[in-house]
């Protein structure tokens, strides 16, 4: 599927939606429940247009991601974007925003040398987050680094520094127990906190405060 395709699949019409605040849903991984508290949360306050953002993905991925994200939420609108620089978008259009998962490194990558980051931490609406797309919403993304599910930085990504919207917490995202130490030591070592967030759990953030979703895992230095 071509990237002219795709971008011919989102037309951008604006709804006039209010939001005075940016709201972060937030899982740790789609698990046997797929995340269905979460997405049932995501849907009850998105009423209007939703964007999805599938770049943590390789671009060659980018047809099927389409594909799932409308059997996913059906009978929704939805808008692809694919590439930060090519597409311009006006935020203000889209009540909710998916940033899907993939590699964590290459996603803020683009984020920050688009400067697209900016524009998503600025956004008035509730953003919904996919594995990377979680991530990144921490101080750091050195969680992506280790763990059962771990990305290689293959894009050589030099700056970590995430969006830390979540109070200084790293998240971990497909947390399993058994990781408890690596947490720990992981802790120690960046002398950062993390949220482990285990697949169907993970947090609801509002104006700074953080409402568990399910059982996550405080790790605190």
């Amino acid at each position: 599927m071509s990237l002219k395709f795709l971008l011919s699949l989102v037309p951008l019409i604006p709804l006039g939606l209010i939001f005075r605040t940016l709201f972060l849903i937030l899982p740790g991984g789609t698990g046997k429940n797929n995340e269905k508290e979460l997405v049932d949360l995501f849907l009850k306050k998105v009423k209007g247009k939703i964007l999805y953002i599938p770049i943590a993905m390789e671009n060659k991925a980018y047809g099927k991601c389409y594909e799932w994200v409308t059997k996913a939420f059906p009978n929704r609108e939805i808008d692809m974007l694919v590439d930060f620089k090519m597409q311009h978008v006006n935020l203000s259009d889209f009540s909710g925003i998916l940033i899907g998962g993939g590699n964590t490194f290459k996603l803020l990558k683009e984020l920050k040398e688009s400067g697209f980051d900016k524009k998503l931490m600025n956004f008035k609406g509730v953003i919904y987050g996919g594995s990377a797309g979680t991530i990144i919403w921490g101080k750091t993304i050195g969680t992506a680094s280790f763990g059962t599910l771990k990305d290689k930085n293959k894009v050589k990504l030099k700056d970590l520094k995430g969006m830390n919207k979540v109070k200084g917490y790293d998240l971990q995202c497909h947390y399993y127990e058994k990781e408890k130490k690596l947490v720990e030591d992981y802790v120690k070592k960046n002398k950062t906190p993390v949220i482990a967030l285990p697949d169907d759990c993970g947090v609801y953030v509002k104006d700074g405060k953080i409402k568990e979703i399910g059982k996550i895992y405080f790790f605190e230095r």
